[in-house]
């Protein structure tokens, strides 16, 4: 009898208890967290589900779940926020190259702008679990904490 009740107390308590659960959350969350503490100037907000959006980043939108683009419409301005959660963790090598070769092309549009090329050299490329967020800003440190903060 004490056998089946160890048996069961380990079964419940290792369950769940997994620290690395990832809550289900929308890209448009994560990205509503983020504006609550940095919004950008002329901002304007994109659907990466959109076929021609996402053909603009390089990126499949059949390899996401959703995905948001928030950028400053400025002409002067590189700052960008780029959500996504991926349909499973095979697609995101996919979307991570994607978004690599789009901080090529982001460095290479803005190299006559010294203050913008600076602040795209300190952008931020992260992943968790399946959703990854690509960011330009000069409060990439702000944005990085409230991404890290939606799956606390």
């Amino acid at each position: 009898m004490n056998k089946i009740l160890l048996i069961l107390i380990l079964t419940f308590s290792l369950s769940g208890c997994a620290k690395d659960d990832v809550p289900n959350i929308s890209s448009e969350y994560i990205l509503s967290n983020i504006t609550k503490v940095v919004s950008f100037e002329n901002a304007k907000t994109e659907n990466l589900k959109e076929q021609d959006v996402a053909e603009r980043y390089g990126i499949s939108p059949t390899d996401l779940e959703n995905g948001v683009v928030y950028y400053s419409s400025n002409k002067d301005k590189s700052d960008k926020i780029i959500i996504i959660k991926a349909v499973s963790k095979d697609k995101l090598e996919n979307i991570e190259r994607a978004l690599s070769a789009e901080i090529i092309g982001v460095t290479d549009s803005w190299k006559a702008n010294e203050r913008e090329s600076k602040k795209i050299e300190k952008h931020i490329l992260k992943t968790r679990d399946v959703y990854v967020m690509f960011s330009i800003s000069d409060k990439n440190k702000e944005i990085e904490e409230a991404f890290d903060k939606c799956f606390k």
